[in-house]
């Protein structure tokens, strides 16, 4: 795992400056990596009218890439751990760009099992460029602000499913629906270079020396503090992609605006979290003292409550303000969630339970969006989607009150 190191006060202005040029580039990467993620969803009445599938279908297409994640992550995670990662950052952009190809050519063509074979393909450059940005984020700051930075560099992905949603119609009207996927892809490319050259000059950053055992990570899997951390990443990815992948099309269904119209509503939802997940990281580490529970607390009940709000909201403009103030809540805890998890293991086990999480967090995106279709289909309106998201909201609540503290007890690593 990456860690830090004191330098010199010379060396130490010119790195605090570079650390803040990695953070941007690692956030710009990440917004074109949530924008590539989104787009099935931004343009999906599009998907399901050229390609002839069913919904169900074309939500799934939105999760692909994170099945691929599911797959792979925990082997990725343990790589990683012991390897300089700032050498795979281009390389996992250039896996990205070629699934993206690989998606326009399919979507072109109609090909659906080639469409969803390009979107896992990209799944893995997308997965591997989630957790180097954590462990860049994490290893360049001290502990008392590392909850704070991580937060920050992955707000670039909620925005990139702002930038998705708003733009993917209107790319769309330009190149073709199916011309966006490359599109986002070459910028992945293009930021993922910015983003290698500036780790290459952060002081602070090198490889560990001790990277992950075999018996350490035996203990990273029989430590309960660990799955508590893993089950509230899981309940919360799923509760923000039930929002994120089904109300454009509910909004166009039960309002009759326009699926542009209607993205740009939606894009508010994800484009919160630009403020939202760093204010969480914020919060725990300044406000609350290192403390984590209370901001995942506040943002499951919060969320369940304006969930219920929205199965009640009869004009557009009730449900859209409800709507991005439940993207402020859900949005509290991500990023909080990869520092957590952290702080219950060693910090040669870092990056190790960073893909853990993560790939509970893909798991979560997958698996909600498929079955909140299901439900849709089942009972045939679109208003099953928030029972949904009020079931899981409180499940997140209950898993919540039986986790333990790790800030505010951890030892700095």
């Amino acid at each position: 795992m990456l860690d830090s190191e004191l330098i010199g006060a010379g060396d130490l202005a010119e790195g605090s400056v570079w650390r803040v040029v990695t953070i941007a580039a690692g956030w710009l990467l990440l917004l074109f990596v949530g924008a590539y993620l989104i787009t099935p969803a931004s343009v999906l009445t599009l998907v399901i009218e050229d390609l002839g599938v069913t919904e169900a279908t074309a939500a799934a297409l939105v999760s692909m890439p994170q099945v691929a994640a599911t797959v792979i992550g925990i082997p990725v995670g343990i790589y990683l751990d012991r390897v300089d990662t700032r050498t795979i950052i281009p390389v996992a952009a250039v896996v990205l760009l070629v699934g993206s190809v690989g998606d326009w050519v399919a979507a072109s063509g109609g090909y659906v099992p080639l469409l969803i074979g390009s979107r896992l393909f990209a799944g893995v450059g997308m997965f591997v460029l989630w957790v180097v940005s954590i462990n860049v984020a994490s290893s360049t700051f001290p502990p008392a602000r590392r909850a704070t930075a991580t937060s920050v560099i992955i707000s670039g992905y909620p925005a990139g499913y702002a930038l998705g949603q708003l733009s993917a119609p209107r790319l769309a009207a330009v190149v073709g629906w199916p011309g966006v996927f490359p599109t986002f892809g070459a910028a992945v490319l293009v930021s993922s270079l910015v983003l290698y050259t500036a780790v290459g000059r952060v002081s602070r950053y090198r490889v560990s020396t001790s990277p992950i055992s075999l018996a350490g990570f035996k203990r990273v899997l029989s430590n309960r503090n660990v799955w508590m951390v893993v089950a509230v990443t899981f309940l919360g990815y799923s509760l923000y992609m039930v929002f994120n992948s089904w109300m454009p099309t509910y909004i166009t269904r039960r309002f009759g605006v326009s699926l542009a119209e209607s993205g740009a509503f939606v894009a508010l939802f994800p484009a919160v979290g630009i403020l939202a997940r760093p204010t969480g990281g914020w919060l725990s580490d300044t406000v609350l003292a290192r403390r984590r529970r209370p901001v995942f607390a506040a943002s499951f009940v919060g969320a369940t409550v304006l969930a219920a709000g929205m199965l009640y909201s009869t004009t557009i403009a009730v449900l859209v303000a409800v709507l991005v103030l439940a993207g402020v809540f859900i949005q509290l805890q991500i990023g909080l969630m990869y520092q957590s998890i952290q702080e219950f293991v060693d910090p040669s086990a870092a990056g190790t339970v960073v893909s853990i999480a993560s790939v509970a967090g893909w798991l979560g995106s997958f698996v909600a969006p498929v079955v909140a279709g299901e439900l849709v289909d089942t009972a045939g309106t679109y208003a099953a989607l928030f029972p949904l998201a009020i079931v899981l909201g409180v499940l997140g609540a209950l898993t919540v009150w039986r986790m333990a503290e790790s800030g505010a007890t951890a030892t700095p690593g």
